[in-house]
């Protein structure tokens, strides 16, 4: 599900057709030059089953055990891995299971009368595409015609007050941001993926999403560290007027870190228990977050179905006053057809290039709510979205300012905008949030529906409350 780096689309497709890659990093104390990724980095295949309330299961881990007991036959053969904090549980099949396998699990699974639902752990990745690290001006943030409209609205709000989290590969140290970011967790629960030596742990940072060909699934290609979180962190909360490197939106506000992805993926159980807890909730064997955001970005997707568990963590973080923000998606196709932009209370968001036209490879429809910029594909690095990176190809080297294109690059200049108007309206409901910017967009006469209410402008909606 999560974890980017030079994904084409087709890669991405590939990628997430296999339903049993992700693999992770090496930690900061093996920072070596070595591509050590084996397909033992692959992430497990893995199923989750919710069971109707007022089931056995729906309480007892040992009544899960006992049913599937009874209901398997000689094969599948499900390993019980964990309840998850929505109450689902977690089930795996074995490793040398086909992909298809997956599937036809979960429909076995799902004919059992104590199931509510039954679903693959879908790994989805990263929405960006990097170009070469040449040096662009930040038009997505000043200019009025193709860009967000930001810094005339910097007088009235800069998020000061509000903590957004972000969903993505971690955050690698950066001099620029250092000073905004909030303690976050690293919710990678597949040890032998996760490259940092462990599993869970309170280290947020990213190791690098570095991949050798091979080591995700069969015919994957080989792949550098791409920095993917850093950089939508930078984009949201990067110091801004302190005489080196990049502005941001929201350069008051504060980032939270929650690392999901590794150079494979992530896994929609690890995604879904992320969410939750950003937004204060319980998720078991995990601290309590002491700094609970109000906003929640998830740059992040892939092409399956809302899953039940995400769209039930995302019903969770709106009940608690969190707004979600999620990318449309790069496919250049209906943004419905991935997840978790085609979940429910989200905002999902499209991207535009720096002539006011939707990305060509920016996802659309009635799934998107609004778009911002996410820049263009193309040899000129000054037409994508420059903010905060690192130079290593593995594990990470010196910081750095990259630019990159996407609807990854997208979404956190909407994440910053909610931060803007949180800091003015810290009551308003993600409802309210969302009708703020889209009642204050422009039209993008050139995408009309298919780009939700149009192009965000960042000084528009705080001046409507102000």
């Amino acid at each position: 599900m999560l974890l980017p780096t030079r994904l084409t689309a087709t890669a991405l497709a590939v990628a997430l057709a296999v339903a049993a890659l992700p693999g992770l990093l090496t930690t900061h104390a093996q920072a070596t030059s070595h591509r050590a990724a084996t397909p033992s980095t692959a992430l497990p295949h893995q199923l989750i089953v919710g069971y109707k309330p007022g089931t056995p299961q729906a309480t007892s881990d040992q009544a899960v055990k006992n049913s599937l007991h009874a209901q398997q036959r000689a094969t599948p053969t499900y390993t019980f891995e964990r309840r998850l904090a929505t109450g689902a549980v977690l089930l795996s099949l074995p490793d040398n299971s086909p992909a298809t396998a997956l599937t036809a699990a979960a429909k076995q699974l799902a004919a059992n009368p104590d199931v509510a639902y039954a679903e693959p752990d879908h790994i989805l990745q990263t929405t960006a595409e990097p170009n070469d690290p040449r040096w662009g001006e930040q038009w997505d943030l000043w200019d009025e015609y193709a860009g967000m409209n930001v810094p005339p609205a910097w007088p009235r709000a800069t998020g000061n007050g509000v903590t957004v989290a972000v969903i993505d590969s971690g955050y690698a140290t950066h001099s620029d941001l250092e000073a905004n970011v909030v303690d976050g967790y690293d919710f990678l629960s597949h040890a032998p993926s996760a490259r940092d030596g462990d599993g869970r742990d309170p280290d947020y940072h990213d190791p690098g999403n570095w991949a050798e060909a091979g080591a995700c699934a069969p015919g994957t290609p080989a792949r550098d560290s791409d920095w993917h979180g850093t950089h939508v962190a930078g984009t949201i909360a990067a110091q801004t007027d302190n005489a080196k490197g990049v502005a941001s939106t929201a350069h008051d506000a504060k980032v939270q870190p929650v690392r999901v992805g590794g150079a494979c993926g992530a896994l929609t159980s690890d995604i879904a228990e992320a969410i939750i807890w950003a937004a204060g909730g319980t998720v078991p064997g995990v601290p309590a977050n002491k700094t609970p955001a109000k906003v929640i970005n998830m740059s992040i997707g892939g092409p399956a179905p809302c899953a039940t568990i995400t769209q039930l963590a995302i019903n969770y973080a709106v009940s608690r006053g969190t707004t979600v923000v999620t990318s449309a998606g790069n496919a250049n196709a209906d943004a419905a057809t991935n997840q978790p932009g085609n979940c429910d209370n989200v905002i999902t968001v499209a991207a535009s290039d720096r002539h006011r036209n939707r990305g060509s490879y920016s996802n659309y429809g009635a799934a998107v709510e609004i778009t911002a910029p996410g820049g263009t594909f193309n040899d000129n690095p000054a037409d994508g979205i420059l903010s905060t990176h690192n130079t290593g190809t593995t594990t990470p080297g010196q910081e750095t300012y990259h630019a990159l294109v996407g609807t990854s690059m997208a979404a956190p200049h909407i994440s910053a905008l909610a931060a803007l108007i949180l800091q003015l309206r810290p009551d308003h409901t993600p409802a309210q949030v969302q009708d703020v910017i889209t009642t204050t967009a422009s039209p993008i006469t050139s995408c009309g529906d298919d780009c939700g209410a149009g192009l965000a402008d960042a000084t528009a909606a705080v001046r409507s409350l102000t």
